[in-house]
């Protein structure tokens, strides 16, 4: 009976808790975060500053649809 109130005290027996229903974000092991990038547009090079987060290809899409899953709840 003790153990029982424990339980019930720490809200460990109510029925009501709350669970989230999402998926696990995936993960992006080949993501590389960087302060600016460069790249070559014709004959000049181009320079982007700031912070950036670079993601594979595959892990970009796998992203982009965990994101529309979880917009579309």
């Amino acid at each position: 009976m003790l153990c029982a109130l424990t339980l019930a005290g720490s809200g460990c027996a109510s029925s009501g808790a709350g669970t989230s229903a999402l998926p696990p974000a995936p993960t992006t092991p080949g993501a590389l975060l960087t302060e600016g990038w460069y790249w070559q547009d014709g004959e000049s090079l181009r320079a982007e500053s700031g912070q950036w987060l670079h993601l594979p290809a595959a892990e970009a899409g796998e992203l982009l649809l965990w994101i529309e899953t979880v917009e579309g709840r």
